[in-house]
């Protein structure tokens, strides 16, 4: 992953690098792997990603927003759009 690259960007090139793997573990086509990592749950979380509202976010705000989301609740203060409130944390 690079510094500066989008959301959409990172969840392609995991997506890829699995299907990669999967491939050669596998002996299927690139193309075939590629649709059984989609299937699984963290392809699909992934695919949700790659196509969502936050494709264009850059993924190191985007991480540091999540990782600050996952602390927070953790902490029992949850932020965030499924929290009360405001519904947003200081990096939205």
């Amino acid at each position: 992953m690079r510094a500066a690259q989008s959301v959409h960007e990172m969840a392609e090139e995991i997506l890829l690098r699995e299907a990669r793997v999967l491939a050669r573990r596998t002996g299927q086509p690139l193309v075939e792997a590629r649709e059984a990592v989609l299937q699984t749950p963290a392809g699909v979380q992934l695919e949700e990603l790659r196509s969502g509202p936050q494709q264009e976010e850059e993924a190191l705000y985007w991480q540091a927003n999540l990782l600050f989301e996952r602390v927070s609740e953790q902490a029992g203060h949850p932020v965030g759009p499924d929290s009360t409130g405001a519904g947003l944390g200081p990096f939205s």
